[in-house]
């Protein structure tokens, strides 16, 4: 009995030194790992929070590399329209009416700064990161803005802007270049050698938008009867003259622009013993000569402002039609050839260059172009399309007063550039708005990157609290850890000294 108690002694200190090396080892590796095991049994009766908890931690994981990507995305937005808000400013700078200087190339100094300008902003519009063109309202291939040679000049024998103030010019100013009116010859009676009346008439030349429209004439003119215009289309005025007018009396025309023909142009012209002085037109010797003095003086104040104003007026329309392509608009142009007797306008999409060619689905809202996910029912969306309006109306701005044609440098010219300037100016930064569209739409990626970057600060600290939870579950207490594992280095030596003297014993030594 007494061997057989000694045997099983062994066997059972044996199984001691055992699962106390064992203990040891897993006491080692969980303070080399600092966690209480390697699977969630192990983890006891918390593991499902722990579980849930680091997939929460996953999931936010997940949104923070969406969000990276957007940050970058706005950020670059931020500075391309913060830049192109600059553009427009130094873009109305230069259209300068009162800086009418021509270089040797035929371009105005003012045209050459105007096309450094356009040059950056469609290289601004062409922005690309990693693959995803911010002004092409979604994830484009290529550049979304064509260049600005193809803008002006056309390409594979599709027509530019050039092209398209050309043929509105010669739509809008006629072929007598009279702005689509005509002024009839003297209709004179007499009696005897003496004339009693003489009328002439000036009329527009058929129902359309191009050119002239005959809004009101006024006169105080002594002997002289007005009749029409009649609010018609085409419309006309008949001036009859009985008698010779008095110095100082004058004669009033309204006309207005195309296309929506509410900007008025206004021609007066004063009675005086000659005409040379600006706006004055000469009382002759009878009431024939005083007629045809009037009727060549109207006729020269309507094709100079043909000339100026009204192909201003031409260029800026023929414009709006060329880069008005938002939602899948199609490009109108003029119904021709022939141009100069042109009575409508026509669908150019498939004769006309796309200048932008990015996403252009119809839509109310273009930020929807592009969206990304950032929490928990939280989408942000930030697509920009350079066509929209004010994007597109600083292209077509700058890009109208590059391609327009002062080079003869005329008195006709000067004039010609100081009402486009005013005309483009105007687009740039419209009377009575004090923020310009671009500012809206920085405004808008302003909010969508302050909601991004708070989004982030709440999944940081949420992450941190997670984390700080799931480090409480499966962690361990280092330093009580190191002090167990002590205990249990010192317990196995102890117990390797018990062991080795019972296991040394023999019969010998018992007896």
């Amino acid at each position: 009995m007494a061997i057989s108690s000694i045997t099983t002694s062994r066997t059972y200190l044996t199984r001691q030194l055992g699962e106390l090396n064992d203990l040891l080892a897993e006491k080692t590796t969980q303070l080399a790992r600092g966690k209480v095991g390697t699977t969630y049994g192990e983890v006891g009766d918390r593991r499902l929070l722990d579980i849930q908890l680091t997939q929460k931690v996953s999931l936010i994981e997940t949104y923070e590399q969406t969000i990276s990507i957007a940050n970058l995305h706005l950020q670059t937005m931020t500075m391309s329209l913060d830049r192109l808000e600059d553009i427009r400013r130094d873009g109305k700078s230069a259209l300068d009416t009162n800086d009418f200087i021509l270089q040797d190339d035929g371009q105005s100094q003012t045209q050459s700064r105007a096309e450094l300008l356009l040059n950056e902003a469609l290289n601004i519009l062409n922005t690309e990161v990693a693959g995803f063109y911010i002004f092409g309202g979604t994830d484009s291939i290529n550049d979304p803005v064509a260049s600005i040679d193809t803008i002006l000049n056309g390409k594979d024998g599709q027509d530019g802007l050039k092209t398209f103030m050309s043929e509105f010019a010669q739509a809008n100013l006629g072929a007598s270049n009279t702005g689509r009116t005509t002024t009839s010859a003297l209709t004179t009676n007499y009696a005897g050698a003496i004339p009693t009346d003489s009328t002439f008439t000036i009329a527009e030349d058929g129902a359309h938008d191009f050119g002239f429209d005959i809004s009101a004439v006024t006169s105080t003119l002594s002997n002289v009867a007005i009749t029409g215009p009649l609010g018609a289309d085409p419309d006309s005025f008949d001036v009859q003259f009985t008698g010779q007018p008095n110095l100082g009396e004058t004669i009033k025309v309204e006309l207005t622009l195309p296309p929506a023909h509410t900007q008025k142009v206004t021609i007066e012209l004063k009675a005086a013993a000659s005409a040379e002085a600006d706006g004055t037109f000469a009382v002759g010797a009878d009431l024939e000569e005083t007629a045809q003095n009037l009727r060549d003086a109207l006729a020269a104040e309507i094709g100079k402002e043909a000339a100026t104003t009204l192909r201003a007026a031409s260029d800026t329309w023929a414009a709006s039609e060329f880069f008005n392509t938002f939602g899948g608009n199609e490009p109108q142009r003029v119904d021709g050839p022939p141009f100069d007797t042109a009575i409508a306008l026509t669908g150019g999409g498939t004769t006309t260059m796309d200048w932008y060619s990015g996403r252009n689905t119809a839509t109310s809202d273009p930020r929807t172009d592009k969206n990304a996910v950032v929490d928990n029912n939280l989408t942000v969306n930030y697509g920009v399309r350079a066509n929209e309006e004010p994007l597109m109306e600083l292209v077509k701005s700058l890009a109208t007063f590059v391609a327009a044609d002062f080079s003869a440098g005329t008195q006709t010219d000067e004039e010609y550039y100081n009402a486009l300037s005013r005309e483009l100016r105007s687009i740039l930064q419209p009377p009575g708005v004090d923020q310009s569209g671009i500012v809206d739409i920085a405004t808008d990626i302003a909010i969508t990157h302050r909601t991004v970057s708070l989004t982030s600060d709440r999944h940081l600290q949420m992450k941190n609290s997670y984390e700080g939870t799931i480090a409480e579950i499966e962690g361990v207490d280092q330093d009580q850890l190191a002090a167990e594992i002590l205990t249990l280095k010192n317990n196995i030596e102890v117990s390797y000294r018990a062991s080795s003297i019972v296991f040394n014993l023999s019969l010998a030594d018992y007896l």
